[in-house]
């Protein structure tokens, strides 16, 4: 008699768990592309401007050279107009070409920029002033355990005062060189190269988090970042912090914000907000504080 409830108890199990299956079509609407714009200037570098359009949700094109809004007229204008063209660069990490618009005149600090870019028959415009102080790191250090939101952690900490009297974001960067063997972390779904071969080349990364000096002027301040790629013992890399403009700290915070309640029920959910009228995007500034060379210790 168990024999005989234990077949009809799995036979009803089976026939639930396969029943609750049901393939659903979902009918695809028209759908209207958006502009989106990326550019950051740094002092003593030309302009790099990453344009590309967005796709609707199912689109199966994902990649930055299917994204890229080519043929578009861009310019950037300070004491003197810079009119950007058509470049592109090697992602050794992900093995695939990311395509942007590259200016010739290397920008200044303290000066005002204007942006212009026509594509499609429209024009969006904006403006951002390189006026921020450059912020100095006092110590570099490592935690084996952290926790966030998103779980357990080993991290790179960086301490530095904030600069008083003015208002002030901060985000973190990271410079080092790697090979085919460095997996991704967690944001970078463990993948590696495959096209480099054991080849060294050159990654660099940014903090997605923000941090902003609110209530805390000329007070000691920390950085605590999970960094995006793999390393053992005695890796050796470069950390800096970049002082941003407002448009694009809060651009970036805006982000942060939105994954974090994809993530969370609990976290409100955010609407991303852009700077530049018109398209998705922000044309902001960063200044970026003298390297200090970091060796991981574990």
């Amino acid at each position: 008699m168990n024999t005989i409830l234990k077949i009809t108890y799995l036979s009803l199990s089976f026939l639930l768990l396969f029943s609750c299956q049901k393939e659903v079509k979902v009918k695809q609407v028209p759908y209207d592309e958006q502009v989106s714009i990326e550019c950051i200037l740094y002092p003593g570098k030309v302009p790099q401007l990453f344009l590309s359009t967005s796709v609707a949700f199912f689109s199966s094109n994902v990649s930055p050279s299917q994204l890229f809004a080519r043929g578009a007229t861009v310019t950037i204008s300070g004491s003197s107009v810079d009119n950007l063209y058509m470049d592109s660069v090697f992602d050794n990490f992900q093995c695939r070409w990311v395509p942007f618009y590259k200016g010739s005149i290397p920008c200044e600090i303290g000066q005002t920029y204007n942006l212009s870019v026509t594509y499609n028959g429209k024009t969006y415009t904006s403006t951002t002033i390189i006026s921020q102080a450059k912020a100095t790191i006092n110590a570099t250090s490592f935690t084996a355990k952290f926790h966030d939101i998103y779980g357990e952690h080993e991290g790179v900490i960086i301490d530095f005062d904030d600069i008083a009297g003015s208002e002030n974001f901060y985000r973190f960067q990271m410079n080092r060189m790697i090979d085919s063997s460095v997996y991704g972390a967690s944001n970078l779904g463990l993948i590696h190269s495959t096209c480099t071969n054991g080849a060294k080349f050159y990654i660099s990364e940014f903090g997605r988090s923000v941090l902003f000096d609110k209530g805390i002027d000329g007070l000691a301040m920390q950085f605590v970042i999970e960094p995006a790629f793999k390393h053992k013992k005695d890796d050796s890399t470069y950390v800096f912090v970049q002082s941003l403009d407002k448009n694009s700290a809060e651009f970036y915070d805006n982000i942060d914000r939105q994954k974090l309640s994809q993530l969370n029920p609990f976290v409100e959910p955010v609407f991303l907000k852009t700077k530049i009228d018109g398209c998705i995007g922000v044309f902001g500034s960063a200044v970026v504080s003298d390297s200090v060379l970091f060796i991981y210790p574990e």
